[in-house]
């Protein structure tokens, strides 16, 4: 069988989550035995790199060139599905091309577009409700990230339980180990911040409830009072609401406690994981959510918010949770975390236990079957 897969984004300089899991999918996959009595192209608007271009021998590139921005999946990619298909395209982000082989499967991460419309742009809305409605009315297989996902998709947009797979992310767990301490201490210092600190790692945006954390933090520094010592990272880009981020930061009164660091690499992500007094995940929803889980393998306690996928992702008892529209009690999770060691030490046993279950060699085996399964 040939086997198509659109790796434009996985193929991406700087990556975050969809990015992150196209990568790491096909990286895991060329290494599964399932694969070898089959042959694959990998479809891309730029040279493979970064290890995707290292290939088994039944692994083939197709680069589409296209200069403009956008649309190279809906136009470029197209075409290429006219002239010449694969029996099966596999698209591991949240769009098909016009057209696309009858046998097609397309990753929906999640559908936060859907339930909190407010927290998006409104062309992202319409967008994402265009390219949800396109996959379900094509009648492409479906692979999800978690059971709660695979709920959603069926309750808003009346798709069948048996056409939705869900497979796990998975815990790169070569890169995200508990790091040295002369390696944390030597990041730390080069990227200037200070200890102690908890720590957030993703997009800055009002869908991760930046504000919550922010707001929670301003409490905690108003409890203590002057000398307390903890400081607030926030590790990543800027995204939609940032402004409002940016000035409840500024008004807070502990903006001098307050690090952005931007995006950072994988290895000073680690090393920060490592450093953290605990990692914190305030979010409205996610699909899965990974980086909790990659601050686990870090052995970073985790405080996380109970909302959509995060208890099934986290595991009840691996981590502290609140309600995501309650910034008290998040404050009060960052004073156990800083005043109590025996539950940090706790939650990060607890958290070293759990991350192996999620391994992307699993991740690779189950999207597998999917796509070779007719």
């Amino acid at each position: 069988m040939l086997i198509g897969i659109e790796a434009s984004r996985a193929n991406r300089l700087q990556k975050t989550g969809v990015e992150w899991y196209a990568y790491r999918l096909i990286q895991a996959m060329k290494q599964d035995p399932m694969q070898d009595p089959h042959a694959w192209i990998l479809y891309s608007n730029t040279a493979l790199s970064m290890g995707l271009e290292r290939m088994p021998t039944n692994w083939h590139e197709r680069r589409l060139s296209w200069a403009p921005k956008y649309l190279w999946t809906q136009i470029r990619l197209s075409l290429e599905m006219l002239r010449k298909p694969p029996e099966v395209l596999f698209v591991p982000a949240h769009v098909l091309p016009r057209f696309a082989p009858k046998r097609s499967v397309v990753t929906v991460h999640d559908v936060g577009f859907h339930k909190y419309p407010e927290l998006y742009k409104p062309r992202q809305v319409s967008y994402h409700e265009w390219s949800t409605k396109d996959i379900v009315k094509s009648g492409a297989k479906i692979i999800t990230v978690s059971e709660f996902c695979k709920g959603e998709i069926m309750e808003g947009y009346n798709v069948p339980a048996d056409r939705i797979t869900v497979t796990p992310l998975g815990v790169d767990h070569a890169t995200y180990k508990p790091a040295d301490a002369s390696v944390i201490t030597s990041t730390l210092a080069r990227l200037q911040i200070p200890t102690p600190y908890v720590l957030f790692v993703g997009r800055l945006e009002a869908k991760k409830n930046i504000l919550v954390l922010v707001d929670a933090f301003k409490r905690h520094k108003a409890s203590r009072g002057v000398g307390d010592p903890l400081h607030l990272v926030l590790a990543g880009l800027p995204g939609e609401g940032f402004d409002a981020i940016g000035k409840a930061i500024a008004d807070s009164g502990c903006a001098e406690f307050v690090h952005i660091t931007g995006y950072l690499s994988e290895a000073d992500k680690v090393a920060l994981l490592s450093g953290a007094l605990a990692y914190v995940q305030p979010s409205f929803y996610e699909g899965f959510g990974l980086p909790p889980l990659e601050a686990m393998a870090c052995g970073s306690p985790v405080i996380s918010s109970n909302a959509a996928s995060l208890p099934e992702v986290v595991g009840e008892g691996n981590a502290l949770f609140f309600d995501p529209l309650d910034p008290e009690a998040l404050r009060a999770h960052l004073e156990t975390i800083l005043d109590q060691s025996e539950t940090r030490d706790r939650l990060r046993t607890a958290g070293l236990a759990w991350a192996p279950r999620f391994r992307w060699d699993k991740t690779a085996r189950q999207t597998l079957q999917t796509l070779t399964t007719w």
